[in-house]
């Protein structure tokens, strides 16, 4: 009789209410609260997620490359065209791009290891690149018709356009950005979500030492690793390979 009391309670639900309603330890019913964001099963409709997000990590290598480049190897302007402020913003956004380059890795071995952990610093990343693209859109936006003056003062060839075309351009630039890159992190942080539920497991088989001896593999020769990532998977453990060296001499 109490199970069907429980039961007829249950029932008097409405159906979104009764499918929420799950049985509790200590014998009652507790409503299950839902997610607010619920993770994705597939990154872009049709790619899965495991894929996306290497792609995505491969893509924030690069990145992490060209501007790691550019900060060493590009010297101070000439006659530079933007002014004081903006020439610090663009660096300080070059220079947080530079740790793209660790945060793509850290997701690439994630990715091969399925470890949460590591896609986290991946998924950090990608929420600061929107922190610091929406902190310098606003420099941008502050100094669009004396940045644009300046331009047309000093190249002839400029194109001629007014400063409210300046001001919608930026803004359009900062939404398509903000959109793609808002994108990635759902995408990476439906990853970490799905492995931490135990959907997707973990791949099992290296230990610890075998994890830092691949990812000193990937630091030192990340490009092979970007075009295969299962190559690593591939060797042999250290652990066994040292076993069965020493049964063999013991033999």
């Amino acid at each position: 009789s109490i199970e069907r009391g429980r039961a007829g309670r249950v029932g008097l639900l409405p159906s979104p209410e009764r499918a929420a309603a799950v049985p509790c330890v200590c014998g009652g019913w507790r409503e299950e609260t839902p997610m607010p964001l619920q993770p994705a099963e597939s990154c872009c409709g049709a790619c899965p997620l495991l894929q996306g997000v290497q792609i995505i990590a491969s893509y924030t290598v690069v990145v992490g490359t060209f501007s790691l480049l550019s900060l060493l190897m590009k010297g101070p302007a000439d006659k530079p065209v933007a002014s004081e402020s903006m020439q610090v913003v663009e660096f300080l956004e070059t220079v947080y791009h530079t740790l793209a380059f660790f945060a793509g890795l850290k997701g690439l071995i994630g990715v091969m290891f399925r470890d949460s952990r590591r896609l986290r610093v991946l998924f950090l990343y990608h929420l600061g690149e929107l922190i610091v693209k929406g902190i310098a859109v606003i420099f941008r936006e502050a100094e669009a018709c004396e940045e644009l003056r300046r331009l047309q003062r000093l190249r002839k060839t400029a194109e001629n356009v007014d400063c409210q075309t300046a001001h919608i351009r930026l803004l359009l630039d900062f939404c398509i950005h903000g959109a793609l890159f808002s994108y990635f992190a759902y995408v990476i942080w439906s990853l970490v979500s799905r492995l931490e539920s135990g959907e997707l497991g973990r791949r099992g088989g290296l230990g610890e030492l075998d994890q830092e001896l691949a990812e000193r593999g990937v630091l030192a020769d990340p490009w092979l690793f970007m075009g295969s990532g299962d190559a690593l998977l591939q060797r042999a453990p250290l652990t066994s390979t040292l076993t069965e060296g020493a049964g063999g001499r013991g033999g």
